[in-house]
């Protein structure tokens, strides 16, 4: 770890300490932090004094209570509890830094009786204006054992807190507990706060989807309740992560018509051609012709790609997801329908280009009137059995919240025998994290708080393909590597990744699957 020179202490000390904190423990900090705090003790700005209490209760808990206890009793006016104005500076550090979680562990291994003492009345709590941001942050390693330490204190010190702006972010915290760390007790936290009840209601699971969303959370909180072991925890937050897709649509036409996010579309024209293609050949493989066989594009997008390609070739095919284009929307009264045209004419101007380009690379005449796209929740389908002759899924399983679930639909919705064509980035992958990261591989670098760009359920290569093999026999398993990852992994870089990911984890780009429904 590189330290900064403290003669004198550097003018952005704080962004020095923001990025130690990323490992608080290092053995180097101790004899650091004491010189910080020596020749620091002229500075005297709240700004400085926040910093500055922030680390001397960094170097008292984590190195040396002897060292550090002198600094801490000199500022509390010799008291051997904290006091509140002190209380009140330590919590603002905390919300400045984002240590929280630092400072709950802390609190929590604490042995010396003086230390146990000094901290007995304080709970390192943000403001309720920060929360979405920490709760954002810790989202992104959530099952890491010091982000369970703070949720535990977080619903015991807000047991009392029956504030409706405060319900949402506790009903997070004992969910996410409940789920990833210590079901019982998760769940006596949850139960406190719906009374006993054995389902969150209606209300309470909008309130949890809305934090969650809030925090950036959705995919990943769904993923720990479908791999919780626990069937009580799954049955409390049952319908979690299962959209209201009334509420969807009241959402979209709520909202401006922006689709600028669609915008460069054109530029993945060409990668969503080569995949129609691939689909194309796999299905006439399987002696799925056009005009007999029925497709499901499972998560099909907002713009439906391989539902509007595969149509277009001829093919009966049915696209599902929760995100679909607003012209599909269902619409209840004859206003509503003029409504929906706002919005679908606006979605036509920014999207004409990529369906052009798309038509055009793919050889094919688009035909609208044969594209049919349905809002729907992809793990529970209000479809009969059995119906599909094939299902794709396209660029969607790293991303599912629910693998398995999805996966059961998948199967259920096929004939027996039916054809699975699907595509995963796996996470570990350069290209896992959503864009190219900055090191290569940093979101799977060791740091506490990492900062990874999309949500993704981080399964690996292995635990996707022992999941797809439970429903289905896998006939084509083929990994793609990524020559700019094959150039980007030095031995060097290898050595800074944990030690169980092969090179061929690391490189791979995609993985293409083809498999038949048991």
């Amino acid at each position: 770890m590189t330290l900064p020179s403290l003669n004198p202490i550097p003018a952005d000390i704080e962004a020095h300490i923001q990025r130690l904190l990323q490992n608080p423990g290092d053995p180097d900090l101790g004899p650091w932090l004491v010189e910080l705090i020596q020749n620091s003790g002229h500075m005297s700005t709240g700004d400085d004094m926040r910093w500055r209490l922030l680390c001397m209760v960094w170097l008292t808990a984590e190195f040396d209570v002897e060292q550090g206890w002198p600094y801490l009793m000199w500022l509390n006016m010799q008291e051997p509890v904290m006091s509140t104005h002190m209380s009140q500076i330590l919590i603002e550090a905390v919300d400045d830094y984002s240590a929280h979680v630092h400072l709950a562990n802390w609190i929590v291994e604490a042995e010396d009786e003086r230390l146990k003492t000094f901290f007995q009345d304080f709970r390192p709590i943000p403001a309720q204006r920060r929360l979405p941001v920490l709760m954002k942050a810790l989202l992104t390693q959530p099952t890491h054992p010091k982000t369970g330490v703070w949720l535990d204190i977080f619903c015991q010190s807000t047991a009392d807190d029956k504030s409706q702006r405060m319900r949402p972010w506790r009903l997070l915290a004992a969910g996410w507990y409940a789920s990833a760390y210590n079901p019982p007790q998760g769940l006596a936290y949850l139960r406190d706060m719906i009374d006993g009840a054995a389902r969150l209601s209606p209300a309470d699971n909008r309130l949890l989807t809305e934090a969650a969303a809030e925090a950036n959370g959705l995919a990943t909180l769904t993923q720990l309740i479908a791999d919780c072991p626990n069937d009580q925890v799954k049955t409390t937050l049952a319908d979690f992560g299962h959209p209201d897709l009334a509420a969807v649509v009241e959402t979209v036409l709520t909202n401006p018509p922006d689709y600028s996010h669609l915008a460069d579309s054109v530029n993945h024209a060409p990668e969503e051609v080569e995949t129609f293609k691939r689909n194309l050949a796999c299905l006439e493989q399987a002696g799925l012709t056009p005009g007999s066989a029925k497709l499901l594009d499972l998560a099909c997008g907002p713009l439906a790609s391989q539902t509007v390609l595969l149509a277009a070739a001829g093919y009966e095919t049915l696209g599902v997801d929760v995100d679909i284009p607003p012209g599909y929307l269902p619409l209840p009264g004859v206003m509503s329908w003029f409504k929906r045209n706002k919005y679908k004419s606006a979605w036509q101007e920014t999207t004409d280009s990529y369906y052009a380009t798309l038509a055009q690379q793919a050889g094919v005449k688009l035909n609208w009137g044969k594209v049919k796209i349905e809002l729907a929740d992809p793990t529970r389908l209000k479809l009969p059995d059995g119906r599909f002759d094939a299902v794709i899924c396209h660029d969607y399983l790293q991303h599912a919240p629910d693998v398995a679930g999805l996966l059961a639909e998948a199967a259920r919705v096929l004939k027996p025998g039916g054809l699975l064509l699907a595509d995963i980035r796996p996470y570990a992958g350069l290209r896992g994290a959503g864009e190219p990261v900055d090191p290569p591989w940093g979101h799977l670098y060791p740091a506490f708080i990492a900062d990874t760009s999309q949500p993704l359920n981080k399964w690996r290569e292995a635990r996707f393909k022992t999941a797809i093999a439970s429903s289905f026999a896998i006939e084509q398993w083929l990994p793609e590597s990524d020559p700019q990852a094959q150039t980007l992994l030095t031995p060097e870089v290898q050595a800074t990744l944990p030690n169980d990911y092969r090179s061929e984890e690391l490189t791979c780009r995609i993985v293409r699957v083809a498999a038949k429904r048991k």
